[in-house]
């Protein structure tokens, strides 16, 4: 898992810098050189589409997400458990069963070119499965945390 950690925050780090220097560069261009590059903004809208999906196991294990605490810590520590646990379970439910319809998805956009790049749409939503696994992966971590720890930190 440290390495994943590791992988998952260069990666994150990194894509966001990307983004930022290709998009800078598409300003520089368009109005400093008047020649526009015609990639850029493709580009930057795909990396964040991989940021996003690969940055969601990272908002996971950092419990960053959305949630609804002020119904949650008012219940009794047993009610939390259970809560946190099946929660759990729904999400990598929920994210597993997306898993093979991201592949699914992958291999109908492998003949599909970007209009930009020319790169197969598929390179693009393999991101998708990619992010739901490293979701579930987290999720499941988190579910045995609670279990062991019987709850302490919730």
């Amino acid at each position: 898992m440290k390495l994943l950690n590791k992988l998952e925050e260069g990666f994150v780090m990194a894509g966001f810098a990307v983004m930022g220097l290709v998009l800078a560069l598409q300003i520089f261009m368009r109005y400093v050189v008047n020649r526009p590059l015609v990639w850029s903004e493709e580009f930057a809208r795909y990396l964040f589409v991989w940021v996003t999906f690969i940055g969601a196991g990272y908002g996971v294990r950092h419990k960053i997400h959305i949630s609804m605490e002020v119904f949650f810590v008012r219940l009794p520590k047993a009610l939390r458990i259970g809560v946190a646990i099946a929660t759990n379970l729904l999400s990598i439910a929920v994210f597993a069963y997306l898993i093979p319809w991201g592949i699914r998805f992958i291999e109908d956009q492998n003949e599909i070119l970007s209009s930009a790049m020319g790169i197969p749409m598929s390179w693009v939503f393999v991101s998708v499965p990619i992010g739901c696994l490293i979701v579930c992966l987290r999720l499941a971590g988190d579910t045995v945390r609670v279990v062991r720890t019987k709850g302490e930190n919730l």
